[in-house]
């Protein structure tokens, strides 16, 4: 969000209502979609950042798990049957402890589901393709936390910078501790291996997959399985090779996990794979949203982008990851650890995206977790952000989003009004500042 745009905070005015409004047959005006950079998990070695230090905090006590489904042709998951918006959270960590206090923050604000890239702790495999016992225990122990706070998981494989060695040039990649680089005793002389059908990189990867799987279908707070994340940026792919990649990997998971839960994948935010979408491999899409134009903000991009997706391929959106902008949180200029009004801007994108079509809310990056690698932000920034979705959470509790839809709203020419309805032919919701 450009949140040093003086005359959008002085106008700003947040409201979301039960609405019985005329909805004109037209669309309003909106932003252009803009393509945000992808995201980068950081490393201590080239980022500046340090391994967060522990710190106290207060015990929680457990929570009751919900049942979490996604019913075939619904776009809002069902929390105890009951079709809802989720409030969902990115988690960061090298150690067990990073995870167990951060679910306790997301216990706090009352989120339900959080995304978990597994490589955040390690890849888990070796340069043989066995599963590290060790790696797997630690995010056993997560899920189990997870568990006791009540709250779902969505296991990421792995990501983009796993397999990306410089092309494309993100300015982040971790290929060369990959324990399938061949330098490291791995079989593989380059990272778009991966993407070769037959080769043995693929075959060995899809085997370590298929045992994840099998180990931890029985897990009752497993939500869905993401396969990869940002495949679009790892070297060597490309659209047809890329959708192969997700389509074989899915149906190995789907022999493996008798629940068949839903499966996603991700797109980084610099290109549109239509095939991708398209696929029967993806059950709801996953979007990454990050605005790079300052006249966008977060909560806009929400909107056009899910509204865009929801008309072209009539399947559900999830926010997979997001921030305010494209840069580093810790950004002395624009980064949203230092802006000024980064929390209204955040409350701001929260509502909108309860209107904006999406299953989901919240899905931050930096805020949810990952500030923890940055020393001016960590654990105090991370605090400060516990409680954000609470009130959108109260609110979204009474409300039953089964039949929702994005709706039509009018506007008055030149209005500086913006927002957004969802509704049924029963009830409708709607956000505007």
């Amino acid at each position: 969000m450009h949140t040093t745009n003086k005359r959008f905070f002085a106008s700003a005015l947040s409201v979301i209502v039960a609405l019985s409004l005329f909805f004109s047959a037209c669309t309003p005006g909106q932003p252009t979609p803009t393509e945000a950079m992808p995201s980068s998990t950081p490393s201590p070695a080239d980022t500046g950042t340090g391994v967060p230090t522990e710190t106290s905090m207060p015990t929680a006590t457990s929570a009751p798990l919900p049942e979490i489904t996604l019913h075939e042709g619904d776009f809002y998951f069902s929390v105890d049957g009951w079709q809802s918006f989720l409030f969902s959270r990115n988690l960061a960590g090298y150690e067990t402890w990073h995870y167990d206090q951060l679910l306790d923050l997301a216990k706090t604000g009352g989120s339900l589901l959080v995304r978990l890239q597994l490589d955040s702790m390690g890849t888990g495999i070796t340069a043989d393709g066995e599963l590290d016992e060790r790696w797997a225990k630690n995010w056993e122990h997560v899920f189990d936390k997870a568990a006791e706070n009540g709250i779902h998981v969505l296991p990421v494989f792995t990501g983009w910078f796993d397999w990306n060695n410089g092309k494309p040039d993100y300015g982040y990649s971790t290929w060369e501790s990959n324990a399938f680089n061949i330098v490291n005793g791995g079989p593989a002389g380059d990272p778009g291996e991966l993407f070769q059908p037959g080769s043995v990189t693929r075959k060995m990867w899809f085997e370590w997959m298929k045992t994840l799987v099998e180990r931890w279908q029985a897990r009752e707070n497993i939500a869905a399985w993401e396969i990869f994340s940002e495949v679009n940026i790892a070297t060597g792919t490309t659209e047809s090779s890329g959708v192969a990649f997700i389509e074989e990997a899915a149906a190995i998971i789907h022999t493996a996990d008798p629940r068949r839960r839903p499966i996603t994948a991700s797109l980084a935010d610099v290109s549109e794979w239509p095939g991708f979408y398209r696929s029967e491999a993806i059950d709801f899409i996953n979007i990454h949203p990050y605005p790079y134009d300052v006249k966008i903000d977060l909560g806009s991009k929400v909107i056009t982008d899910a509204q865009k997706l929801l008309a072209n391929y009539d399947k559900p959106v999830m926010i997979g990851e997001s921030g305010l902008n494209q840069f580093l949180p810790d950004n002395v200029e624009k980064g949203s650890g230092v802006l000024p009004n980064a929390n209204l801007g955040f409350k701001h994108a929260i509502w909108s995206e309860m209107v904006s079509g999406t299953m989901n809310g919240r899905s931050l990056y930096w805020e949810d977790g990952f500030a923890i690698f940055f020393p001016t932000l960590n654990w105090d920034y991370l605090r400060e952000y516990a409680e954000l979705e609470r009130p959108a959470v109260a609110f979204a509790r009474d409300v039953d989003f089964a039949g929702f839809k994005p709706l039509p709203v009018g506007f008055p020419a030149g209005t500086q009004v913006w927002g957004a309805a969802v509704g049924n032919e029963k009830s409708v919701i709607g956000w505007f500042r």
